[in-house]
């Protein structure tokens, strides 16, 4: 199935804004519609994740949360947290995951990755996909997560590249562009080992009128 990029009629510039953090009655529409981008991608990143049984998962930028049975569905006694800069975001994903919050096995906080609001080696992994190309300071924005991680605690960053990016005109609009080299570097830069990247491609998506070959890239490391 394939879906034109746009909605409501808004601009590329309100739509990437949007999609950086989803706002109002616009921002739940574009919550949607990231749903029907972003579902390979991000259940590939949990399955790239792997997480363990009994561990917690922090996810930072998690949307509407349409996807978050899917991780718990890999192990069991899986908790997890999902946080998210926009309010919008953040009420959505409660309406759609209401039991498995009522079973205490997800929770939501309205925070950001400039200072999360967790303890020092605290969380066993942190997952976060179609998002870094948002993020205000890397260097700084990885040392966080690396803060909150217990010691051999898993990151993963889900990603397109940099080539693919390029390919769509909206990620002209306040995307910052990654090459798998460039991400690895941040995370070996902040302290992370056991670096490495998978590539999993995915089915044409149609941006604007035009299918373009998607691939998601997932780079993971151990604190």
């Amino acid at each position: 199935m394939t879906k034109k990029n746009n909605t409501r009629n808004l601009s590329k510039q309100e739509l990437a804004a949007q999609l950086k953090k989803p706002e109002g009655e616009d921002g739940k529409e574009v919550g949607k519609k990231m749903n029907i981008g972003n579902k390979y991608i991000c259940i590939n990143s949990y399955k790239v994740l792997n997480p363990q049984t009994n561990s917690l998962i922090l996810e930072i930028g998690m949307g509407n949360g349409l996807f978050i049975q899917e991780v718990l569905n890999l192990n069991n006694d899986l908790k997890y947290i999902g946080l998210d800069f926009s309010q919008t975001m953040i009420d959505e994903a409660t309406k759609l995951n209401q039991k498995l919050i009522d079973e205490q096995k997800v929770s939501f906080v309205n925070g950001s990755i400039e200072s999360l609001p967790f303890e020092d080696n605290s969380i066993d992994y942190v997952t976060s996909t179609n998002t870094i190309y948002f993020w205000p300071n890397l260097k700084e924005n990885a040392k966080e997560i690396y803060r909150v991680l217990k010691p051999d605690g898993k990151i993963l960053i889900g990603y397109r590249s940099k080539k693919r990016m390029n390919k769509i005109e909206l990620t002209k609009y306040g995307f910052n562009k990654y090459t798998e080299t460039e991400v690895e570097n941040l995370l070996e830069s902040t302290g992370f080992k056991k670096i490495k990247t998978e590539t999993i491609s995915e089915p044409d998506f149609d941006f604007d009128g035009k299918p373009i070959k998607m691939e998601g890239l997932y780079s993971t490391g151990i604190k």
